[in-house]
C-alpha cells in the first residue's frame, strides 16, 4: 500500500472513532429499553415457555384404606426429550401426572425417578401425545448455582394457586442456608445439601418451579417458603439437581452409601476436646449394628479424615458436605477413617465397609381382603425403633370391621409369619393373602408387638 493511501486510511479511521462512526448502522435510542424492569422481563421471557403446571394424583392411606388426593405444583422442561425437573413432594409419589404447557395444551407425563433426600423428581412428557397433537415446547438453560453470589438478583417462576404463570423477584440473601434434618410427607430430606435463600416469594404451587438469574438460566428449584412470615424462599441449588438428574437418567434412582454415624458440628468444642480449630466433625452417636459400630467408632469421636481427605464441620452449614462425601462412595466401599478419641494422644485408624442408605419409610400399599395398609421394613426403621434385625412386614393401618381389625391387628405391628411360614416382604404377604382368598378359613399369624411376639387368628367375614 502506498504511503499516501495508508495515511488516508488512518485518517478516516480516526475520524470515524472520534465521530462515533456515524456511517455505521446504529440502534435507534428510542428502541432501547432502559426501564428498571427490563432485566426481570428479559430473564422471565427466556424461561417462561419452559415452565409447566403439574396436576398430580397421589394415593394416600388412612385406617388401612387407600384414597386418592389431588394437588398441583410447578416444573421446568430441561431438554428436548421433554424431561421436567420438579420436587419429590410434588411428583415423587404420583399415580397420575398431567402437565399444562406454555400454550395451555395438556399432556400426560410419567415419573422417571425421584430422590426424596434432595426433594427432587424427574418426569417426562408423553412424546407420543406431543407428536399426535403436533405440539411444540421449549426447554430452559441450566446455569451454575456455584456462581451465584450474595445480593444477586433472582426470580422465582411458577404456577402457584393454579395460575398460568407468575414471577416474583428478589435477591439471594444466603447461598448456603442450613436446615436441620427434617422430613417431607414422612420421607427424610435435607441430609446432603444446603439451600439457596432468597426474598422472592414462594407461594403454594410454586414448588418445583425454576429460580433464575438475570440471564434466564435456572440456578435452583424452588422448594419451600418461610413458615415464620418473613417472606423468605428456599431453592435446591441446580448443581445438586444436576447430579440427581444424571443418576436418575443412568440408573432410574440415586443410590448412596451410609456408615451409621450421626454427625454434629464442633462449634466451640475444639478446646473441650483439645484439638486444633476448624478440624474434624463430632460423632454424636453411632447406630447399633451399623458399619460404624462394627468398625469400633464411638460417640464423642472426632472424625478427622476419610481416605486421607480432611473433613471439617465447625458450623452446621458444613455438615451436608461431610455427609455427601461419605454418601458418594460406592455401596460396600472400604473406607479408611481417622478419628481423634478423647484421652488418646494419637489418632485412631478405623476401616469399615459402607452399606446402602435406606429410608425409614418405604412405599405404602393396601390390601382390601384383610383390610390393612403395609410397608416393607428397613434397617433404618428398625434402628430408630431400637429393634433387633428381623424380617417381616410393617402394618400401618387397619380398616374398621375388617378381618385384621376383628383379629385385633394393630398399627405398628410387624407380621412375621402367616400360617407358620415366614413373610419377609409386602410381595410375600400379598401372595399369602391371595392364596387365602381362594379358600377363606381361620389362619394363624405371628406379629411382633412392643418387643413381644403375639399370635393372632385371621377369620373370614361371616
Amino acid at each position: 500500500m502506498k504511503l499516501a493511501n495508508w495515511a488516508a486510511l488512518v485518517t478516516a479511521t480516526c475520524v470515524g472513532i472520534l465521530t462515533g462512526c456515524t456511517d455505521a448502522p446504529r440502534e435507534d435510542p428510542a428502541k432501547i429499553d432502559v426501564r428498571p424492569s427490563f432485566p426481570v422481563r428479559y430473564a422471565t421471557s427466556q424461561v417462561s415457555p419452559a415452565v409447566v403446571r403439574i396436576d398430580v394424583v397421589t394415593e394416600n392411606f388412612s385406617r388401612g384404606q387407600a384414597h386418592s388426593d389431588r394437588s398441583l405444583g410447578s416444573g421446568v422442561i430441561i431438554d428436548k426429550e421433554g424431561h421436567i425437573l420438579t420436587n419429590f413432594h410434588v411428583a415423587g409419589r404420583a399415580k397420575r401426572l398431567d402437565v399444562t404447557l406454555f400454550n395451555q395444551e395438556h399432556v400426560r407425563a410419567k415419573l422417571i425417578g425421584s430422590d426424596h433426600w434432595t426433594d427432587l423428581a424427574l418426569i417426562q412428557l408423553d412424546l407420543d401425545e406431543v407428536q399426535s397433537k403436533d405440539l411444540k415446547f421449549s426447554f430452559a438453560q441450566l446455569g451454575k448455582s456455584s456462581d451465584v453470589m450474595l445480593g444477586e438478583p433472582v426470580m422465582a417462576v411458577g404456577t402457584p394457586f393454579g395460575l398460568t404463570r407468575t414471577v416474583t423477584a428478589g435477591i439471594i440473601s444466603n447461598t448456603d442456608r442450613y436446615f436441620d434434618e427434617n422430613t417431607i410427607e414422612g420421607y427424610e430430606t435435607g441430609w446432603f445439601n444446603n439451600w439457596l435463600q432468597m426474598d422472592a416469594a414462594i407461594n403454594p404451587g410454586n414448588s418445583g418451579g425454576p429460580l433464575i438469574n438475570n440471564r434466564g438460566e435456572v440456578v435452583g428449584i424452588n422448594t419451600r417458603g418461610s413458615r415464620t412470615g418473613n417472606s423468605l424462599g428456599f431453592a435446591i441449588p441446580i448443581d445438586v439437581a444436576r447430579d440427581v438428574i444424571r443418576e436418575i437418567l443412568a440408573r432410574g434412582k440415586v443410590t448412596r452409601s451410609y456408615i451409621g454415624a450421626q454427625l454434629q458440628p464442633l462449634q466451640d468444642l475444639e478446646k473441650f476436646y483439645d484439638i486444633p480449630g476448624n478440624k474434624g466433625v463430632l460423632v454424636a452417636s453411632v447406630e447399633k449394628d451399623s458399619p460404624a459400630a462394627n468398625a469400633g467408632m464411638k460417640s464423642e469421636d472426632i472424625l478427622l479424615s476419610v481416605d486421607d481427605k480432611p473433613v471439617n464441620a465447625r458450623f452446621p452449614e458444613q455438615l451436608a458436605a461431610v455427609r455427601k462425601l461419605l454418601s458418594d462412595y460406592p455401596v460396600g466401599a472400604l473406607l479408611r477413617l481417622k478419628v481423634h478419641r478423647p484421652a488418646m494422644a494419637d489418632p485412631v485408624s478405623l476401616e469399615e465397609k459402607t452399606e446402602k442408605l435406606e429410608s425409614k419409610v418405604t412405599e405404602e400399599k393396601s390390601n382390601a381382603a384383610w383390610g390393612i395398609s403395609i410397608r416393607d421394613l428397613t434397617r433404618a426403621y428398625l434402628r430408630e425403633q431400637r429393634l433387633p434385625p428381623l424380617q417381616g412386614v410393617l402394618i400401618t393401618g387397619t380398616r374398621p370391621g375388617s378381618p385384621s381389625d376383628t383379629a385385633q391387628v394393630h398399627s405398628d405391628d410387624i407380621i412375621l409369619k402367616v400360617d407358620g411360614k415366614p413373610v419377609t416382604s409386602t410381595e410375600e404377604l400379598e401372595a399369602a393373602i391371595a392364596a387365602w382368598e381362594k379358600n377363606p378359613h381361620p389362619i394363624g399369624i405371628v406379629v411382633r408387638r412392643d418387643r413381644a411376639t403375639v399370635e393372632l387368628v385371621i377369620k373370614p367375614r361371616e
